[in-house]
């Protein structure tokens, strides 16, 4: 029994630590700074060690004049904050009150601002072009920039996604009041209709924005100059006059056009006089031409326009249209004895082929085309070597099949054989008095060198919340690289497809596809508005419809894939939080609490040690660690770094450790009663006993017990006020010793005094077991407690708890 008295009393002491301590045996963590898009947020706090009840957030500090924030439960460890309606920084405190001390730390969050309010501004539909000037009225909230852009409506929907702005301009792009004009107004050279945009970027996050729209769409004016025209007649039919370069211009087919009839302009035909069988009839006015039908007869049509808008009615003079001959149609490049020919390679009546493996040889290359069935066998066809042409020279040919539909080009390569590159020829055909349209062909020797249409997967930082966008690096450049020939003429671009994307995360935008050909080298991918993998489809294609096969053959010569799968990682940026400075006595390992990483990686570094010292980490990739090895006085600074795919946040913290001052004595048994230790007395342990260091606070900060010879030592911290205490039981460290007082009456022995003049003097005067220390930056000595056995039969007297 008496064994095992001991080992519990052993255990115990274990417990309550020989050593100095920090103020407080838990610790909390605010979390990372953030930057949020919105107004709330949910702070993201943890605890360790031994926490007493729940924690407490507050407010420290908020934008002046802002509202008070509003915590969801100031008690929870993960309350969410609503309410930051003022741009700036919003500071949070989560205090925690541990089993020992409080714990507390902090963390800001920098808001934009509330953007409710913001808006482009109406749509303006009512402005002619003649004035050609609106008013723009956007709301940019506090702590926002402005940012104007516009597109032509016509431009936009002519070319299925092209956004331009042509012939107008900002006042003051960056206001959100500001001006709107066109440059040419009454001889306006484009459709005067736009899309506006105000974009608007919160000052404290460049990926908070918010964006808003309104049409500007000026009434054209109807003053249309056309002058009068003599020509052959296409032999598709197709009749149209182009518009003065003087003229306004605007456009009546589109949708969204600014003359489309939808918007009250109006366009009436009357006509003067035309050649028997004719029955001219106004169309459309179309990419800056005047289109008509029913002019399929030679002869002069005389006819005027009558244009009614808003801003009033034009009436045109007299216009004349002379049809002089009819064209050759086009010859078709799709013919049965060269299965290798295709159309089209840029537009309708263009065609060519692909070679494989040919370049160096000098076998010829023969392609060949047919007359319109419409069109005599009578007519003449040239054919001309055109273009670019590819490295060795110009490559010679002859023509065949004069006098027939089905006619041929035999083309021999230049000296030394085929060169990689794109030949270009030109074919056209006369019936004598008419000259039909330019048609182009093209024979590809290809160079067998494409790789797979690939995109590397791309990481990038997500911070929280807005919306970000990342640059996607495309495939390697060939057109014109090869050579300067090579696919000269023709336009390719990259489709991108979503195959998936983060749950609840918006359609990503692609750029306009003018911006995503293949000559581009990289290409933006937008909206982007929640953490996770997105994966897309690249595909090379023809920048339009209707175009022939002429890459699938080129990737066919190096059996490689037009195709391609991609992710982009948008990383969630969790800033760090290395927790609270820390001030300690006489340690030589303290505990530190980084904030979770989450999805990301934690690692601590040593920063700065005083010399000789190397502090080592239980460990280092754990947020709760503990380090060692602090083996000398100063301070120490430790990184905490998270790291989520590229985005890499640190932050640190100061660890002071004060140099380890003691204050050592002796308990001795005091014979005489006089507080000295004389000659003869011994030291004692008074069947065991224990020295307590309490604060200023009523909080025992430390405790040793009394060696067998009754000496004893107790590390102390600087600049501190305490008192020592006698005592024969055990108490924890972070006892409250006014509810739980010391008890200094040891069984068989009598205070006589204590006595910390240097084992001089007359001691405190108040022999109470207790003793007054005022520790500044040194240690002490002889700060002794005297004791008296008491007489057989006797009780020793009892003494309150007092400080002196």
């Amino acid at each position: 029994m008496k064994f095992f008295n001991t080992y519990i009393l052993f255990f115990v002491f274990l417990l309550v630590g020989s050593s100095m301590t920090s103020a407080q045996n838990c610790s909390v963590n605010a979390g990372g700074t953030a930057t949020i898009c919105g107004t709330s947020y949910t702070l993201q706090g943890t605890r360790t060690g031994s926490p007493v009840g729940n924690p407490t957030w507050s407010v420290v500090s908020k934008p002046s004049g802002a509202p008070d924030p509003v915590i969801s439960n100031v008690n929870a460890l993960t309350p969410t904050v609503t309410g930051m309606t003022y741009p700036g920084n919003y500071v949070f405190q989560i205090s925690q009150v541990c089993n020992l001390g409080t714990s507390t730390s902090q963390v800001t969050i920098l808001a934009p601002g509330d953007a409710s309010t913001f808006t482009a501004g109406p749509d303006i539909t009512n402005v002619n072009a003649t004035v050609g000037t609106v008013n723009l009225n956007g709301v940019v909230p506090a702590g926002y920039t402005a940012q104007w852009s516009a597109y032509n409506i016509y431009t936009y929907e002519r070319t299925s996604g092209t956004k331009v702005n042509n012939n107008a301009t900002f006042g003051s792009p960056t206001s959100g009041a500001t001006t709107f004009s066109l440059t040419k107004k009454a001889d306006h050279n484009e459709d005067p209709a736009y899309i506006v945009t105000l974009r608007i970027t919160s000052n404290t996050n460049p990926n908070c924005f918010y964006e808003d729209t309104a049409v500007v769409r000026f009434i054209p004016n109807p003053q249309l100059i056309i002058p009068s025209r003599s020509e052959c007649l296409s032999a598709t039919g197709a009749t149209f006059i182009n518009l003065s370069s003087t003229s306004p211009i605007f456009n009546t087919t589109t949708a969204g056009a600014a003359g489309n009839p939808t918007y009250g302009t109006s366009i009436a035909m009357t006509v003067n006089s035309q050649p028997s069988g004719g029955n001219i009839t106004y169309w459309r006015i179309f990419d800056g031409a005047l289109y008509f039908t029913g002019a399929t007869t030679p002869g002069v049509y005389k006819f005027y326009l009558t244009i009614t808008n808003a801003s009033g009615t034009y009436v045109t003079p007299e216009i004349t249209y002379t049809i002089t001959g009819i064209t050759p149609k086009p010859v078709s490049f799709l013919v049965a004895s060269e299965p290798d020919q295709m159309t089209s390679y840029f537009n309708a009546n263009s065609g060519g082929e692909v070679q494989c493996g040919m370049a160096g040889s000098t076998t010829p290359i023969t392609f060949g085309y047919r007359l319109d069935s419409s069109d005599p066998v009578t007519n003449i066809s040239t054919v001309l070597v055109s273009g670019v042409i590819p490295p060795g020279g110009a490559p010679g040919f002859t023509t065949s099949g004069a006098g027939t539909a089905n006619r041929s080009v035999t083309v021999t390569p230049p000296s030394g054989g085929w060169r990689v590159g794109t030949y270009r020829f030109t074919v056209y055909t006369s019936n004598g008095s008419c000259i039909g349209a330019t048609q182009y062909y093209y024979i590809h020797i290809s160079d067998g060198a494409r790789p797979n249409v690939s995109v590397n997967n791309t990481v990038v930082c997500y911070p929280g919340s807005g919306v970000v966008t990342a640059t996607v690096q495309l495939p390697t450049v060939y057109k014109g690289v090869v050579n300067s020939s090579y696919f000269q003429d023709f336009g390719g671009k990259y489709d991108f497809t979503t195959v998936s994307v983060p749950n609840g995360a918006a359609s990503p935008t692609f750029e306009a596809s003018n911006l995503r050909s293949f000559t581009s080298t990289s290409t933006v991918i937008g909206n982007l508005t929640k953490a996770g993998v997105y994966t897309f489809k690249i595909k090379l294609v023809p920048s339009v419809g209707g175009i022939g096969a002429f890459l699938d053959k080129e990737y066919a010569c190096s059996g490689t894939s037009l195709e391609g799968t991609f992710t982009i990682t948008v990383a969630p940026q969790i800033n760090s939080n290395a927790g609270s400075d820390q001030d300690v006595i006489c340690n030589t390992a303290v505990s530190l609490v980084g904030n979770d990483p989450s999805s990301g990686t934690g690692t601590w570094s040593v920063i700065s040690s005083p010399a000789g010292t190397s502090p080592v980490f239980s460990n280092a990739s754990s947020p709760e660690t503990s380090v060692s090895a602090l083996s000398a006085a100063g301070t120490y600074t430790f990184r905490w770094t998270i790291t989520t795919g590229d985005c890499v946040s640190t932050d640190d913290v100061n660890v002071t450790i004060q140099a380890c001052l003691t204050i050592s004595g002796t308990v001795f048994n005091d014979a005489n009663g006089n507080t000295v230790i004389d000659s003869g007395e011994a030291g004692t342990s008074a069947g065991g006993s224990y020295i307590y260091l309490v604060d200023s606070s009523g909080i025992i900060a430390n405790s040793t017990p009394v060696n067998s010879n009754g000496t004893y030592t107790i590390n102390v911290g600087a600049n501190s006020n305490y008192t020592l205490q006698l005592s024969p039981n055990v108490y924890p460290i972070g006892t409250n010793t006014a509810t739980t007082p010391i008890n200094h009456n040891i069984a068989g022995w009598v205070t006589t005094g204590e006595n910390k003049n240097n084992n001089t003097g007359s001691g405190d005067g108040t022999p109470d077991g207790t003793l007054s220390a005022t520790v500044t930056n040194a240690s002490f000595t002889n700060y002794n407690f005297g004791l008296k056995a008491c007489a057989a039969g006797t009780t020793p007297p009892i003494f309150d708890q007092r400080t002196n």
